[in-house]
């Protein structure tokens, strides 16, 4: 039998007693009281009771919904955050100087982004355990199931006494099939520390409500400081405190923002450290059609509304999943774009309901508001800088969902079937538990056949292109893996068969994206290196720079191709072209001083007689003569 389900108490009066006010929001001598007149700090919450099994039923499901990934390895971003750091292979070594640079910082590009945590937690595994695969897989599990059980405690706080509804909103999120891409993607955990260590900011928090306890305030801001060593975007998680406190501790708006103050101090600690380590807030990412086609299109606004609209359909029927969502598998969107209007039709009703829910203290309106903050990141990156969508931007705001569409649809059988809070906990959420038992059911289903495309790349790339097919990415992907095949590939029979499977969806991602530098790249490696053809890998490196004039790997092939030929001054030219493009490009650099050390030869400008080779249409270099170029 189930314990009576309390009201949210309200706040003890610091003045005198009062009629208790069910509804804040309503005019009336009632409200009245609730605005105290008194510079008393606000008193201590009474304490919340806490079922902890329930947690830990909760964490052991969501553990348990990821153990096919345990004998996964590598896929998409774990190579470039954990075998291609050169600094998380130190291991503990490197922790200094992963503290010190960009979480991108040997892919030659700088997003701005300092997220240290993550990579120390790789170079310890690489320290202790040689960057086992399967191992990050389970530490990335035991995170999750830590997530769950966490989660319900605080959910247990915020609602005292409705223990089934607090399991079952733990549970749906849990299950939820669109974490699959950050559990179960090795690199991926930043974003997962980042929602842990929250939960924990809001539980510590909640505690200091409970008992003044200075202590817990200052353990929040160590929870704090490591959320942001997470992911810089958790600085949305100074909203959630703040509407934490406004709808279930009853403070005032005002009160519930000046409470903050503590959060805030951390949050300059944070970015004024980001900027002593790595130089800069927001880094220059480059703008790209593949990466960033809406900032090219100059269609950033109304694509903003279309991806709400893909987000929403996500979250609510998360069967449709891709790892990918480049160019061109969501168009611009447009003002007749019917997918663009209701996403702005749906953006505008769900605010104004979020709003009115919210301001009424509504556990829905709560949710709403939850779901709208945790999507600022995602929505923002279309928004501002014209990036692309990503599963993973909806890890938090699922919360939000669940807690809304579970409180609403509560509201709605408990009005419609006159269900009582007296009842018993099977006939008040009978029906709510089995509706949403079914859901997690088919949650789970997909999130266990989900996690098999993540095994390593090959499946994850090949499995893009059921869903996005019209990505030129996910072609370049399956292409690349086609080449790797190749290269392994010992019959001459398979071997043509790979390569012309691997032409054939770069083909096609040329066809999708005609100015795709790095497509042509491939396709050029590929004449170099598999069936080799020198004047079509020459004419597909050009292709490359002509599309992609920074591509430096371009011009460093090129010149490899050069001076196996014997065509030094032209090898030194091009190595010294990929070190102008990207100085930060070791490979370039590196031949270019090893040929000037061999040989003393040093071009850096062509002359006149090869530009033949057509090398100076394609570049825009300016034309000189040649210094000190010996003879061969």
């Amino acid at each position: 039998m189930a314990k009576k389900s309390p009201k949210t108490p309200t706040q003890k009066p610091a003045v005198r007693p009062t009629p208790a006010v069910s509804n804040p929001v309503r005019t009336g001598p009632l409200t009245q009281p609730v605005r105290v007149k008194s510079s008393a700090p606000p008193t201590a919450l009474d304490p919340r009771p806490l079922s902890p099994l329930w947690g830990v039923l909760i964490g052991a499901i969501g553990f348990a919904l990821y153990i096919n990934t345990f004998n996964h390895g590598l896929a998409l971003d774990d190579i470039a955050a954990i075998t291609q750091n050169l600094f998380v292979q130190k291991g503990i070594e490197g922790i200094p100087d992963l503290l010190r640079t960009e979480f991108w910082h040997f892919s030659n590009i700088s997003l701005g982004y300092y997220r240290p945590l993550a990579l120390i937690t790789f170079a310890l595994e690489k320290e202790f355990f040689n960057a086992d695969p399967h191992l990050s897989h389970i530490i990335n599990a035991v995170l999750y199931g830590l997530t769950g059980f966490f989660l319900v405690l605080l959910l247990q706080k915020w609602l005292p006494g409705r223990t089934v509804f607090t399991a079952l909103i733990a549970l749906l999120f849990m299950a939820h099939p669109i974490h699959t891409e950050v559990v179960a993607n090795i690199k991926s955990r930043d974003e997962m520390l980042s929602f842990l260590f929250m939960t924990l900011v809001l539980y510590s928090h909640w505690r200091y409500l409970e008992t003044k306890d200075r202590s817990w305030i200052v353990m929040a801001a160590v929870w704090m400081y490591l959320t942001y060593l997470s992911k810089e975007s958790s600085l949305v998680g100074l909203g959630l405190i703040a509407i934490m406190q406004y709808t279930f501790a009853r403070r005032s708006i005002w009160e519930s923002v000046l409470s903050i103050w503590p959060y805030l101090l951390v949050t300059a600690l944070f970015f004024w450290q980001k900027k002593i380590m790595i130089g800069t807030l927001s880094g220059a990412p480059p703008v790209d059609w593949a990466n960033y086609p809406y900032a090219l299109e100059k269609t950033k606004f109304l694509t903003t509304f279309k991806f709400f609209a893909h987000y929403l359909r996500l979250l609510v029927v998360p069967y449709h999943l891709s790892y990918d969502y480049s160019y061109n598998v969501i168009p611009s969107g447009r003002p007749g774009d019917w997918l663009t209007l209701a996403g702005l039709a749906s953006f505008v009703g769900l605010a104004w309901l979020a709003i009115r829910g919210f301001f009424r203290r509504t556990v829905w309106g709560f949710g709403l508001a939850w779901m709208f903050i945790a999507m600022t990141p995602g929505l923002g990156f279309v928004l501002l800088r014209g990036g692309i969508l990503a599963e993973r931007f909806l890890y938090s705001p699922v919360l939000g969902f669940v807690i809304a569409a579970l409180a609403g649809l509560d509201l709605l059988l408990k009005t419609r079937l006159n269900l009582s809070d007296e009842l018993p906990v099977m006939k008040r959420y009978g029906v709510l538990v089995g509706l949403s038992v079914v859901v997690t059911a088919l949650f789970s289903f997909r999130t266990i056949t989900r996690n098999e495309d993540w095994k390593d790349n090959f499946t994850l790339f090949n499995s893009g292109l059921e869903y996005a097919d019209n990505s030129c990415q996910v072609h370049r992907h399956v292409a690349n893996e086609w080449i790797n095949k190749c290269q392994e590939e010992k019959n001459p029979g398979r071997k043509r068969e790979y390569f012309n499977k691997a032409v054939y969806h770069l083909r096609r991602s040329t066809e999708i994206y005609p100015n795709f530098g790095e497509a042509y790249f491939s396709l050029a490696y590929a004449y170099q290196k598999l069936i080799p053809n020198r004047d079509s890998a020459i004419y597909f490196y050009k292709q490359t720079i002509r599309t992609s004039s920074a591509y430096a790997p371009a011009y460093n092939n090129l010149g490899v191709m050069y001076q196996e030929a014997r065509r030094y001054h032209l090898a030194s030219h091009y190595f010294f072209l990929s070190t102008q493009v990207n100085p930060a490009y070791q490979d370039g650099r590196n031949n270019y001083e090893n040929l000037k050390k061999q040989l003393k030869l040093d071009v850096q400008i062509l002359p006149d007689s090869l530009k033949a080779e057509g090398v100076q249409a394609i570049m825009g270099m300016p034309s000189g003569p040649l210094v000190q170029l010996p003879k061969f």
